[in-house]
């Protein structure tokens, strides 16, 4: 019920800024028209919705327009080319071909019978995996917070650790450099809740549970918020064997391969960050700060697109689109970045 009331309160942020007016011509909403990596003859910043309905939400399967989304949120490119969508309160994972035909994933039930509730992050492992966390803020803590389904259709749901601590799930992260995702989130000493710490690990399954050899993030070397409260909210692996780990929702701190902890972009001022990527040398990250998708190159913030445009029209180009994203996902080429945003599945032109 919290994150719906939330989400209600986002829709009137976005209706308020739908006020907003534009001099500027807007791209037609032509839902579909765009392949995942052919950006020809399309001006850089362009975007362009590829399915769902901007503001109208259902559950329907379809092309482009036509199909529907009840708040599409986490989004992944796999190794066949198609997009697959966490389909929030629709219970489902979605999968959207570059040609934005829209179709619903089957997903057993658990072995207790329960069946997948809120999820809110999907991702693909390298032995074709499909890895779901569920949103915390509206599952109940009896249903599993991690699915695993194997390509052979073997469903796993295991537990997160709990010993001396109880170990709580905020997000997922691919590693370049290992078969396991990475988990972030943060742990308390069980029955003191009130104590809590970020913390980072494999997703490696041992015995039915999840995860083995937690990493903490040194306190020293957190800043004063994030002392206070650590969690983790989200991640991203790098190529170049950097974890980036966002804390409190804006503080962004980098993890070397040697094990040096350090807060980055100390003079830039974020707004909640939701999702963030990296390019494969890692120079330049995008990020969603406030809903808007952002890019930091070389200790610089540049806005890429935000809520400005009209919402009633809401594909454009630059300051003339109307964005407020949920989840990134980059393509290979990296010319093109996927999100989700209010009912919708859409892409930037980066070039």
């Amino acid at each position: 019920m919290k994150k719906y009331v939330q989400l209600v309160l986002l829709s009137a942020l976005l209706f308020i800024g739908a006020c907003k007016k534009s001099e500027q011509p807007t791209l037609s909403n032509d839902a579909g028209s765009g392949k995942l990596t052919t950006n020809a003859s399309v001006p850089p910043l362009s975007v362009i919705t590829i399915a769902g309905q901007y503001n109208t939400d259902g559950f329907v399967d379809g092309t482009g327009s036509q199909a529907r989304f009840h708040y599409p949120y986490g989004i992944d490119i796999g190794e066949d080319g198609n997009l697959y969508v966490a389909d929030l309160f629709n219970d489902a994972i979605r999968k959207v071909t570059p040609d934005g035909v829209v179709t619903t994933i089957s997903i057993p039930a658990a072995a207790d019978g329960q069946r997948l509730r809120y999820p809110e992050k999907v991702l693909f492992s390298k032995d074709g995996s499909i890895n779901i966390l569920t949103s915390i803020a509206v599952s109940p803590e009896s249903l599993h917070r991690l699915w695993i389904l194997k390509p052979n259709g073997e469903l796993l749901t295991p537990a997160a650790q709990v010993n001396y601590y109880t170990y709580v799930y905020y997000s997922l992260s691919k590693d370049p450099f290992s078969d396991y995702l990475q988990i972030c989130g943060d742990r308390y000493v069980t029955g003191r809740s009130g104590l809590r710490q970020g913390f980072i690990e494999s997703a490696e399954i041992v015995n039915g549970v999840a995860g083995r050899h937690p990493y903490t993030p040194p306190l020293d070397s957190l800043n004063t918020p994030s002392r206070e409260a650590s969690a983790i909210t989200r991640m991203y692996c790098g190529n170049n064997g950097v974890k980036y780990l966002v804390t409190r929702g804006k503080y962004i701190y980098k993890l070397t391969k040697s094990g040096v902890f350090t807060q980055i972009f100390r003079d830039i001022n974020f707004r909640e960050i939701t999702d963030l990527v990296a390019t494969k040398d890692s120079r330049t990250l995008y990020m969603v700060s406030g809903g808007e998708i952002v890019s930091v190159s070389n200790n610089k913030l540049t806005k890429l697109v935000g809520l400005n445009g009209k919402f009633s029209s809401p594909d454009g180009v630059g300051k003339n689109a109307y964005v407020f994203a949920n989840y990134l996902a980059l393509s290979k080429d990296e010319s093109t970045i996927y999100f989700s945003d209010n009912e919708t599945i859409r892409k930037l032109i980066l070039r």
